[in-house]
């Protein structure tokens, strides 16, 4: 198989007008560049003009596209006079993780074996460790089993030999990953009460975090929303990473709506509108409340969230989803037409852009209001009127008042 293989699948299989062609063009130039300065390192000087081909590829990326940081930030590296290849690696490996949070697991996961490959030749075990971490969880979530498996099994016996508790707790958690995206529900909860009880007597918190948070959503899984919001929380609690903070904050505001609990859901989504350090993150989580407004009939608030997002510069995924909501949300408003219509763009948006579970969302609302007999505005979405267990109350409360705070607070990012 061709080194980049993935790349060269993903060019071929895609529009080259689109966002997510030039982006993996840009990625694929910089890690040939990286590739071929590795085997010569005076390339950088010699080819001068392709290394400004490659810089040209990078910034003509848009400022709202993700890869465009993290890809200059290689370029940059690669350029400096002392070459430092534990830095460089470790730029690569912020871009592969900017794939995975995008979604773009194939693509992740080749760029996680280079940072495993370069880190090893750097002797950066730790780095190495990582990168091989993060290779079974792209791998997981993209199907890959047997790739999966080999990755945390690497990264396992790296973390024995360098002693390192915490990054083996850690690959374990990656394993119970493993086993609840299998279905393997009881056994992955097995690994998850033993690494929460391992972390909490080593006073890993950041460990414990990831466990109770994977836990959280086996509670989910289950339909045990209100002991969802409870594990959530207390993970949330001991997370010390601020991007894991905001995927805990988001999966409990889910918990929240599946509760009835719109208010708390709502709560939380402005809690990470107000203080994630990520644009990406909170223009997410404002598609979230536009879609909480429609849900709950209040339309003034579901078209300042719409204009707030209309010509934001939105990533491919994100431009879907609120297309999608956009039009569902004008179709419960009373706007029928021009909900069919954003409904349809969605459809058409996601499909050219193969964001596929939105297509596909997006055709099935469309089949759902063709078979309707007549056009009428559809109903705000009742919430459960279920009793709520007490914790997730107090949970609920807790997030009023965070967001109380992150409202007053000049500093809306310390908010924890």
């Amino acid at each position: 198989m061709a080194r980049h293989q993935a790349y060269f699948d993903t060019l071929a299989a895609d529009e080259q007008d689109s966002v997510s062609w030039a982006s993996a063009l840009a990625g694929l130039a910089v890690l040939r560049l990286v590739d071929a300065v590795r085997m010569d390192a005076d390339l950088i000087r010699t080819d001068w003009t392709g290394v400004c081909a490659v810089v040209d590829a990078v910034t003509a990326l848009g400022e709202g596209n993700r890869m465009r940081r993290p890809l200059m930030k290689v370029m940059d590296q690669l350029r400096d006079d002392h070459q430092d290849w534990g830095a460089i690696g470790k730029h690569v490996f912020d871009y592969g993780r900017t794939l995975d949070l995008e979604g773009n697991w194939g693509l992740a996961v080749d760029v996680f074996g280079m940072v495993a490959d370069i880190a090893r030749a750097a002797r950066k075990p730790e780095l190495a460790m990582q990168a091989t971490t993060a290779l079974g969880g792209a791998a997981r979530r993209s199907g890959d089993w047997d790739r999966s498996a080999d990755g945390y099994a690497e990264a396992a016996h790296m973390a024995d030999a360098l002693g390192d508790k915490a990054s083996g707790l850690t690959v374990r958690v990656g394993t119970a990953n493993t086993l609840l995206a299998r279905g393997n529900l009881p056994a992955s909860q097995l690994i998850l009460d033993d690494v929460i009880s391992e972390s909490a007597k080593s006073g890993l918190d950041g460990v414990a975090a990831l466990a109770l948070h994977t836990s959280a959503s086996i509670a989910h899984l289950r339909g045990n929303f209100a002991e969802a919001v409870s594990i959530g929380y207390e993970a949330l609690n001991k997370a010390t990473n601020p991007s894991a903070k905001d995927t805990i904050l988001s999966d409990i505001a889910a918990s929240f709506i599946e509760l009835g609990m719109h208010d708390a859901a709502r709560d939380a989504n402005l809690v990470i509108s107000l203080t994630s350090r990520y644009q990406w993150v909170r223009w997410q989580a404002t598609i979230n409340l536009m879609d909480l407004a429609a849900r709950d009939g209040m339309e003034e608030a579901f078209f300042d969230y719409a204009d707030q997002l209309r010509y934001a510069a939105l990533d491919p995924r994100l431009r879907s989803y609120f297309l999608l909501y956009y039009g569902q949300g004008c179709v419960r408003c009373g706007r029928e037409e021009e909900g069919r219509h954003q409904i349809a763009e969605a459809q058409r948006f996601a499909t050219r852009q193969k964001i596929h579970q939105v297509a596909f969302d997006a055709e099935k609302v469309l089949a759902s209001l063709a078979g309707e007999r007549k056009s009428r505005p559809a109903e705000p979405v009742q919430p459960r009127s279920d009793p709520v267990p007490d914790g997730a109350l107090q949970v609920a409360e807790a997030l009023t008042y965070i967001r109380k705070t992150a409202l007053s607070s000049p500093q809306a990012g310390d908010w924890m």
